[in-house]
């Protein structure tokens, strides 16, 4: 899962940077660098793979092409995608972006039903305080750039329209 997140960030980080006007090149390394850490993290301090991840990026990024100043543009922006609430840098502020548009995507929709596939009742339960929430995103929409309130609302509107739809046919079965 976590590679094809990455994978997805970067496409969504590449996207946005291109409306946005941003470097796409730092973009697209920091998006596919941005959960480097995740691994070396464990439940109690994974809001700090952001910052560890900086640091272990760091390393082989001094040894590439990249010059200093774009080492880093990169290390800030996967240093600050987790829990900077106001990301200095356009192409920190559009990774932030990238990561909530795909946290919010067709898998997490999957990823909420599955481990209550066999207790329907449950399901529905969870679905309809699932929709609340989402409805409450879409009123804040906390991402940063245009592009990418505008994708991220797609994107809940995508999960909220098949969660109601789910909830629907439950009144189907009654």
């Amino acid at each position: 899962y976590r590679w094809q997140h990455t994978l997805r960030v970067a496409q969504f980080g590449k996207v946005i940077a291109e409306k946005e006007g941003a470097d796409v090149l730092i973009v697209t390394a920091a998006c596919l660098l941005h959960d480097i850490a995740w691994f070396k993290t464990t439940s109690d301090n994974s809001r700090e793979h952001g910052r560890l991840g900086a640091k272990v990026a760091r390393k082989y990024m001094e040894k590439s092409d990249f010059t200093p100043e774009q080492v880093e543009q990169i290390c800030y922006a996967v240093a600050s995608h987790v829990d900077v609430e106001h990301p200095e840098t356009l192409e920190a502020k559009i990774l932030s972006d990238a990561d909530n548009i795909d946290r919010f995507g067709p898998y997490r929709v999957l990823q909420w039903c599955v481990p209550d596939l066999g207790d329907y009742e449950r399901l529905t339960d969870k679905l309809i305080e699932r929709i609340n929430r989402l409805e409450q995103y879409r009123k804040k929409n906390p991402l940063f750039t245009r592009t990418g309130q505008q994708l991220f609302a797609e994107q809940l509107d995508l999960q909220i329209s098949y969660f109601r739809a789910f909830v629907g046919e439950k009144g189907l079965t009654t």
